[in-house]
């Protein structure tokens, strides 16, 4: 990744290349978008542009489809579409204009890095004031990409023209224009042009007798559905269209049928299973995934079993079965392994049914007569902290007794030795995960769940155990452990 660097640079030199000072990967990148014009050489339509404001940089790399996975390749080795020794040059967008060229939007600012990074008397403060950077702020460029021989095409007027005129630009060969025209008959709402559209959906010569291309055709689509007027009619033909982008987005529309279990739109889609391009079956996949019928899940079934060497359809599959997970469990419990997540299900059944009717099925006590109460709240109790998992252990193998945290409570908690090691693991586990706090690290929740194997071990440690713990003696047996866990890591 080229990029003209200068010393001091947030991060440091790890973040540069040791022979020539460029940075050696992307610190942040934004304004993401894809060339979809025609006034500039046909071998940038379609490839990715992406601005990079720390690097001073502006990258363009081809987007390759891999049996349905989408991976970006530069397009210059160690070299960037645009890198620029200015130091105030700060990239932050693309698009394709209407003109059908290129625009670089330029923040021009000699600060980009956050706050922190450069509070004044910091090293790299230092520097940035040393080269007057500091001073350069609230302007800003726009850069426009041509090339050479270019010629100004003419300006669009789409907010004064009619429905019917505005049909013809959803087969422009600008992407810009495209997707106007399309939101501008939607905003409309004009279903006058709904025969055209439907002409030119199923593939059909236009007025100019030219037939649509399959850019065309897709818009026509998506501007039928903003208009609320597609039909079956429109997408069973589309499903068969030559082109497999008109195919994906067809059975992407027909989603309002799929929802509804008709069996008509299921057959006809499922029929696409084998379809000789991965981005259909990734979104057959999709789109019939929540469709119950026999026949949607026996072509989900399918498509799964058929593809389970394609990275992008197991891939699909995983996120789809996760996003149930989360809507039947819980973010939290959704992000759990199966296993541990049956423990802590088990556990809340055993605690309502049992615990909670000294401890409150909130975990918040229960008073029995005045100011007493049957046993200690759990909420964010010591004994639940993530680190003293042995300690809630040995509390439910065997029991507690004496004052807890300075107040007396009207009964003990009893031991549950007689239960075996799943049953002792479901209850600390469901506890610590619903009364306990939870500890992340590196963005990600630690689990709270105690596996039986742990139960075991702590059994067996206590073997000669018979009666119910004090806090002074878990205490001290928390302090035992320590050392050895120290000494294990």
């Amino acid at each position: 990744m080229a990029h003209y660097s200068y010393p001091g640079r947030a991060g440091g030199f790890k973040r540069m290349r040791s022979d020539n000072g460029t940075l050696n990967h992307f610190t942040g990148v934004c304004g993401q978008s894809i060339y979809r014009g025609d006034r500039l050489p046909a071998d940038l339509v379609g490839d990715y542009i992406v601005c990079e404001p720390v690097g001073r940089i502006v990258r363009r790399a081809k987007v390759v489809n891999q049996r349905g996975k989408t991976v970006l390749e530069n397009v210059y080795k160690q070299r960037e579409f645009i890198a620029s020794t200015d130091m105030n040059f700060r990239p932050v967008n693309s698009a394709t204009g209407p003109d059908v060229n290129l625009y670089i939007f330029d923040m021009h600012r000699g600060i980009i890095q956050q706050g922190n990074w450069t509070k004044p008397g910091y090293f790299l403060r230092n520097r940035i004031d040393s080269l007057g950077l500091s001073k350069n702020t609230g302007h800003g460029r726009i850069y426009r990409v041509v090339h050479e021989g270019y010629k100004q095409g003419p300006k669009p007027t789409m907010l004064q023209e009619a429905s019917s005129q505005l049909v013809a630009y959803l087969d422009h060969p600008n992407g810009w224009w495209r997707d106007n025209a399309q939101k501008q008959i939607i905003v409309l709402g004009d279903k006058s042009v709904v025969p055209a559209l439907k002409q030119m959906a199923a593939g059909q010569p236009g007025t100019s007798g030219k037939k649509p291309s399959h850019l065309g055709v897709i818009h026509a689509l998506w501007t039928l559905e903003g208009l609320e007027a597609i039909d079956k009619e429109v997408l069973l033909g589309a499903l068969k269209h030559e082109h497999a982008q008109v195919r994906r987005t067809a059975i992407w529309i027909s989603e309002q049928y799929l929802k509804k279990n008709d069996e008509q739109m299921i057959n006809a889609v499922s029929e696409l299973m084998n379809d000789p391009e991965y981005d259909v079956r990734v979104q057959l996949l999709l789109s019939l995934y929540n469709c119950k019928t026999d026949k949607a899940q026996a072509t989900v079934k399918g498509i799964i079993e058929q593809n389970a060497d394609n990275e992008m359809i197991r891939a699909t599959k995983a996120s789809l079965d996760k996003n149930e997970e989360v809507r039947t469990f819980g973010a939290r419990l959704a992000y759990m392994s199966k296993e541990d997540r049956n423990l802590v299900l088990n556990g809340a059944s055993i605690f309502k049914s049992l615990c909670g009717s000294c401890h409150g099925s909130d975990g918040k006590g229960i008073a029995t007569g005045g100011a007493m109460m049957a046993a200690p709240p759990l909420v964010k109790s010591q004994r639940l902290q993530y680190d003293a998992k042995n300690t809630a252990t040995r509390i439910v193998l065997h029991g507690l007794s004496g004052p807890i945290d300075g107040k007396t409570y009207s009964s003990i908690m009893p031991s549950m030795a007689d239960n075996n090691d799943e049953w002792i693991a479901s209850v600390v586990s469901y506890i610590r995960y619903e009364f306990g706090e939870p500890v992340r690290k590196k963005g990600v929740t630690l689990s709270p769940v105690v596996k039986p194997e742990e139960v075991k071990k702590i059994r067996e440690q206590e073997a000669k155990r018979s009666k119910p713990w004090t806090l002074e003696e878990l205490a001290q047996r928390s302090k035992e452990e320590t050392p050895m866990q120290e000494a294990g890591k």
